[in-house]
């Protein structure tokens, strides 16, 4: 009969020993507070509100080629954002003898999001700084910039509290949700500039109101 062939003991390669060893866990960085959140949204805010802003000028010119001819006595009197989704509408009132002319809207935005586990739709936490919601009530127009500190997309801006960085502005993202960092973007960069060149600093009231909902996602 032949000899059977001694077995030979394979040995476990010190690899696939090491491999079903559990590898050490990595401690996860500790989430941050919802107040340490909001100190790092106020620096977003500073950021923007930190820029000088400019007043229009009463007489119309080459850079503002929207202004209706009888700037100043026809002017926006008032901005009114609604916060009702989905479409954010925004409308235009006007006085003087012009004002029956001059496009009044609605036109399409979207407000702040809000910060990760803030109701924007309280008006105390909407006014709030560093909230990232947009503030309910009503607030006289501060000044103008070209664009935004903080994203060169968002242009003709128009603000309404400066010292939050909160603006109307263009920007080329208008979903059916809100979704700024407070601002009320406007779909329409023909809507943005018309509201800078008819508008009043002190005289243009802005009026934020409706019922504010809960976007899928905050900022967090």
């Amino acid at each position: 009969m032949p000899k059977k062939k001694p077995q030979v003991r394979r040995r476990r390669s010190t690899k696939s020993i090491r491999s079903r060893k559990t590898k050490p866990k990595k401690s996860r960085p500790a989430k941050p507070t919802l107040k340490e959140r909001i100190a790092r949204a106020k620096k977003l805010e500073a950021l923007d509100a930190g820029k000088l802003t400019f007043k229009l000028l009463p007489r119309a010119s080459a850079s503002d080629p929207l202004r209706n001819d009888d700037f100043p006595q026809t002017f926006i009197q008032e901005i009114s954002v609604s916060l009702d989704d989905p479409d954010h509408s925004l409308t235009l009132t006007w006085t003087g003898p012009n004002a029956g002319s001059q496009e009044a809207g609605p036109f399409r935005t979207s407000p702040g999001a809000g910060l990760r586990g803030l109701n924007c739709d309280d008006e105390a936490t909407s006014r709030r700084s560093g909230s990232k919601c947009t503030p309910k009530g009503t607030y006289p127009v501060q000044g103008f910039q070209r664009r935004l500190n903080s994203d060169s997309r968002a242009t003709y801006v128009t603000w309404f509290m400066q010292r939050r960085g909160i603006a109307l502005h263009y920007f080329p993202i208008v979903p059916e949700y809100a979704a700024s960092h407070g601002c009320v973007r406007l779909e329409s960069e023909h809507v943005a500039r018309l509201i800078q060149d008819n508008s009043q600093v002190d005289e243009t009231q802005v009026v934020v109101s409706g019922t504010w909902t809960k976007p899928s996602k905050q900022w967090s």
